[in-house]
């Protein structure tokens, strides 16, 4: 039993740590190379660094039917989950990576556009965030195909551009 409750303290104290661990975007503040503080970088990755970012939602209701106010939606950055090789430590490297995270909240503000004017249940929201999650990666995997990983540089400027366009049309879904 004790060595349950250990196992069980270990494990929340564990999670509270990578909570910690999360950068929320913010457009004041942009990503620098001391964010990215994983040793773990794999070996036979060809890529220049990695950017582990996301989507997450925390849901605050008493009810089971709520309303978007009650839902705080939010993109994030791990820096202990994100790597970069030394030898690549550019500025344009650093752009093509924060774009990624740009891409994060673009559809975090997607995902608060879609929700703002509706009731909704638990398994209802769950099914809007699984939908705008897919899009998410559909759009982080054609972005990365468009710019061959950021070295087309044509391209990773003309993605950039777009994403802070469309990341500006949303304003009103900012947090």
């Amino acid at each position: 039993m004790l060595r349950l409750l250990l196992i069980l303290n270990f494990l929340f104290f564990a999670s509270l740590a990578t909570a910690q661990d999360k950068l929320p975007w913010n457009e004041s503040r942009r990503l620098i190379w001391n964010d990215f503080q994983s040793k773990a970088i794999p070996g036979n990755s060809q890529a220049a660094a990695t950017t582990f970012c996301g989507i997450s939602y925390l849901l605050n209701s008493p009810t089971k039917k709520f309303t978007a106010g009650q839902v705080k939606i939010e993109s994030f950055f791990v820096p202990s989950k994100s790597w970069v090789h030394n030898d690549h430590k550019t500025d344009f490297v650093l752009m093509h990576e924060q774009s990624h995270f740009d891409i994060a909240e673009l559809f975090a503000r997607r995902f608060r556009k879609l929700i703002s004017d509706k009731t909704m249940d638990a398994k209802m929201l769950q099914n809007y965030y699984t939908r705008i999650y897919d899009d998410y990666k559909n759009y982080q995997q054609d972005y990365e195909t468009a710019t061959s990983h950021g070295r087309i540089r044509d391209k990773q400027l003309e993605y950039t551009e777009k994403i802070n366009a469309e990341i500006e049309q949303l304003s009103d879904f900012k947090t």
